[in-house]
């Protein structure tokens, strides 16, 4: 159930005031709620020492008669020269949002070319067992389920298909007619952490996860 925004702001002020008063609290402040300064009634009055902070809390939409309060309040707090008047203003807490355009096919296709790199550098063992010679010849369908930025990195998750070239014999053997080669793809997924270069290109910087599901050679 979402809350209607009408009724959080109706105890967004008592809010305030417990969370103000939990900060001071933690601070060493002794904390009095509704406490009357003169003929006024104050939200806050913490006190620490030789110190004492009166604290109004404002919050919703303010009507004449509370800016008048909180106006006279004020004065009267000032007039007393050991005493420090504050105004804290609640707002409720708003959504966080991050979207950045085309993000998602920005960083497939950029995946799709580290990758190949990648894996042409280091084949998994999984595709390098399946022949005497694995070669990577393309990646496609690749799909992105998350994404996470922290700091300079940038944290990939998702899956795709590799495509292999699968040799029997040494290149020798081709030449005589005594080797062969096929060709067959597999599914993989993958995490895999990326991080901007000096020359801010986007660079794998850690393969987190890289397993090529190979089952279907063996069927």
């Amino acid at each position: 159930m979402e809350i209607k925004k009408k009724y959080f702001e109706k105890y967004l002020h008592d809010i305030a005031i417990e969370q103000i008063a939990e900060d001071y609290l933690q601070k060493g402040y002794k904390v009095f709620k509704e406490e009357l300064i003169g003929k006024y009634r104050a939200d806050l009055m913490v006190k620490k020492g030789g110190e004492t902070i009166i604290i109004e809390v404002k919050s919703g939409k303010m009507t004449k008669d509370k800016k008048d309060a909180i106006a006279h309040l004020g004065n009267y707090v000032r007039s007393h020269g050991n005493y420090k008047f504050l105004v804290a203003i609640a707002t409720p807490p708003k959504e966080k949002k991050l979207d950045i355009a085309d993000i998602k096919s920005l960083l497939t296709q950029n995946l799709i070319e580290k990758l190949t790199q990648k894996l042409m550098e280091e084949l998994p063992d999984e595709l390098d067992q399946l022949s005497t010679h694995s070669r990577i010849e393309d990646i496609t369908d690749v799909d992105i389920d998350e994404i996470k930025i922290e700091g300079k990195s940038i944290f990939v998750k998702g899956d795709g298909v590799i495509s292999v070239e699968l040799q029997y014999g040494s290149d020798g053997d081709q030449d005589s007619g005594d080797g062969y080669k096929t060709n067959d793809s597999f599914p993989f997924d993958f995490e895999i952490t990326l991080e901007y270069s000096v020359k801010n290109k986007l660079e794998i910087k850690k393969v987190n996860k890289l397993e090529v599901d190979t089952s279907s050679f063996y069927e």
